[in-house]
């Protein structure tokens, strides 16, 4: 099954909305376009239990089922 998952990561002073930076995503290290900012939604091809596994160092705000 596939996921969209949501983490949450700590509050980024660099963060800008107004002025996005595209680059690596902190969590997955793929594509982003918002690099420094504090949510960041992957999608996930697995079952659900894996997902806390994978990303249980983050904390997960959103698990929705594709």
């Amino acid at each position: 099954m596939k996921y969209l998952v949501t983490v949450k990561l700590p509050k980024n002073p660099a963060h800008d909305p107004r002025n996005k930076k595209a680059g690596p995503c902190p969590v997955s290290g793929r594509y982003c376009s918002d690099t420094t900012g504090e949510h960041h939604t992957l999608l996930w091809d697995g079952s659900r239990e894996e997902v806390d596994v994978a990303f249980g160092k983050y904390h997960i705000t959103r698990v929705e089922l594709v």
